[in-house]
């Protein structure tokens, strides 16, 4: 078995990113798919990724990470590419890039709001 890019990373960040049982990232309590986790990669450095989500939360950190690559002056945006926040039963937020959630299955932001 091959090691992810977020367990390399990791080693220098004391644990704040790890894998979880389904193969996502778990930054600092913030779950990532590893597609949504590379995307993130091209505009955040791992340390800058886990003070987020510090400071922010991991639902603050989500809604930051969503709005960032829906802006069209994302570096990831140029490339048709955007994050999600899946919908689903976990207590902590689940991010993915839009292309691994079907239509209809995704919240892009607060609803609401």
């Amino acid at each position: 078995m091959t090691a992810r890019i977020w367990e390399l990373h990791a080693a220098r960040l004391g644990g704040a990113i790890r894998s979880t049982p389904d193969g996502g990232a778990d930054v600092a309590g913030l779950i990532l798919s590893e597609k949504a986790y590379l995307l993130a990669m091209r505009d955040f450095r791992p340390h800058q990724l886990v003070e987020l989500v510090r400071s922010e939360g991991p639902h603050g950190a989500a809604e930051r990470l969503i709005a960032h690559y829906s802006s069209p002056a994302s570096p990831g945006a140029a490339g048709g590419r955007s994050l999600v926040a899946a919908r689903g039963l976990a207590p902590t937020p689940v991010v993915k890039r839009s292309d691994e959630v079907p239509a209809g299955e995704a919240a892009t932001g607060r609803q609401g709001a």
